[in-house]
C-alpha cells in the first residue's frame, strides 16, 4: 500500500510498517501539522511531509498497521 495526503486521514496517529524494511526507518507514525498537512515521523524522529498524489515519488510504502 502507499501512504499519501489523500489517504493519510485513515492512518492518523497510527504506526505503519513493512515486512521487508527497505529505504526507511520503520515503524513510521502518521501525524498532522497544525496547518492541516500530513507527515510521517520515522523511528529516529525525522519528519517527512507526504505528497498530494499516490503516484508521486515520495509516497511512503507500507504493508501493515502496527497494533500497540
Amino acid at each position: 500500500m502507499r501512504l499519501y495526503a489523500g489517504n493519510a486521514h485513515q492512518y492518523l496517529g497510527k504506526k505503519i510498517d513493512r515486512k521487508k524494511r527497505i529505504f526507511g526507518y520503520y515503524p513510521m507514525e502518521v501525524k498532522q501539522f497544525p496547518d492541516g498537512k500530513y507527515y510521517v515521523k520515522d523511528a529516529v524522529g525525522v519528519c517527512m511531509p507526504l505528497p498530494e498524489k499516490e503516484d508521486d515519488f515520495n509516497a511512503v510504502n507500507f504493508d501493515f498497521v502496527v497494533n500497540d
